[in-house]
């Protein structure tokens, strides 16, 4: 009986032992398995912890990286996780990791958080994206080629008629030797070929292969000359009936912003607002600057849509549009590109200013001024 006395609870805790062990090394093998990198730091942002997937996106060993600061890592993963050292929020970050042997451009995102453990412990996730932003790069090209596609008809229209214009002039030039006919003629001259370089720069823009932002590309951007630019390209298309878009956005404001996407991103949305507005009158274009925030506002007039069509039309391949006439991938990669450049979109029906009817697009990026430089 005495044996029993004390064999009973040595044998209860060794089964707890066991158990424990077990879960212990669960735990570690689920951590070392992660799809995901994963990282564990102290107050002193020295790793505790570093998993294999860590290792593989890193390069750097676990034995390499335990017991280091985050500091003394090899480039680029000093600068790459030090926005996700000193978050409070835990806010998931979208990071550049540079080029890699074959010259693409390594993308990552990077979600932290702290632990409620002893040392100010914070954990950090690190997942490669690289081949997401690659695809992403990929469809905005080629819906940026689309849209080239479509224009065609209406550029060779556009650049057509000046061409002749200027041959007509050129000829009446030759045949005349009066002053004021030759300075008239010449003006003449320039302003249309001013209007086929306005043309061809616009579809050199839109067409190059570009499409992520990198920081030299975040400049100031004159709003209202980039939503004139969509308007212009659209209303290119021969297929479709021109649309007015009147643009009451001040001359002299900018945001920051690239260009190239700038332009794509008014594309999208004044061409969803005209194919909506129909005859139903025009597409209306404001702008206010709210301090470090600018925020433009689309309207149209046409039919109302549902909230459920709403909270739908931002994902990829989703579309209102007849079968054949949308890719779906329009509004998903406005969302993506405002992203990038730190921005956001969102759609509300029925629009204000026409009650019971309408959708009113609301963009916002970051206000900009002449000569301003972004690190």
């Amino acid at each position: 009986m005495d044996f029993l006395y004390f064999a009973i609870p040595a044998l209860a805790l060794l089964i707890t032992l066991v158990l424990l062990y077990r879960q212990r090394r669960e735990y570690q093998q689920t951590f070392e398995e992660l799809p995901t990198g994963l990282c564990v730091v102290n107050g002193d942002n020295r790793v505790l912890r570093w998993n294999r997937q860590m290792s593989s996106l890193s390069g750097i060993s676990a034995e390499e990286a335990i017991g280091e600061k985050i500091a003394s890592l090899p480039d680029p993963w000093p600068e790459g996780l030090s926005a996700a050292l000193v978050d409070p929020e835990g806010t998931v970050i979208k990071q550049s990791l540079g080029y890699d042997d074959n010259g693409g451009e390594r993308w990552v995102i990077v979600h932290s958080s702290a632990l409620q453990l002893p040392g100010r412990r914070r954990q950090i996730l690190v997942e490669n994206i690289t081949d997401y932003q690659r695809l992403q790069d990929e469809l905005l090209h080629n819906e940026r080629l689309a849209s080239i596609g479509r224009l065609a008809a209406g550029v060779a229209h556009e650049i057509g008629n000046p061409v002749t214009g200027i041959a007509c002039i050129a000829q009446n030039l030759a045949d005349s030797a009066d002053a004021v006919e030759l300075e008239t003629g010449t003006l003449e001259i320039l302003k249309q070929t001013d209007r086929i370089s306005r043309t061809v720069n616009a579809l050199m823009q839109l067409s190059h292969p570009g499409s992520g932002v990198r920081e030299a590309d975040s400049v100031p951007c004159n709003l209202a000359d980039c939503i004139d630019e969509a308007a212009h390209l659209l209303n290119l298309d021969m297929d479709v009936p021109r649309g007015e878009f009147i643009n009451n956005t001040d001359r002299e404001l900018l945001v920051r912003g690239d260009s190239q996407l700038l332009l794509q991103v008014f594309l999208n949305l004044l061409d969803n607002a005209r194919s909506a507005a129909t005859d139903e009158g025009p597409v209306l274009i404001e702008a206010r600057q709210d301090g470090d925030t600018t925020t433009i506002i689309i309207d149209n007039p046409g039919p109302a849509i549902a909230a459920e069509v709403i909270s739908q039309v931002f994902e990829p391949f989703y579309t209102t549009k007849d079968v054949g006439e949308g890719t779906g991938l329009g509004l998903a990669l406005v969302r993506r590109m405002l992203e990038d450049m730190g921005g956001s979109v969102s759609l509300a029906s029925p629009s204000p200013v026409t009650p019971g009817r309408g959708v009113r697009a609301r963009v916002v990026l970051f206000s900009a001024e002449y000569n301003q430089a972004f690190a």
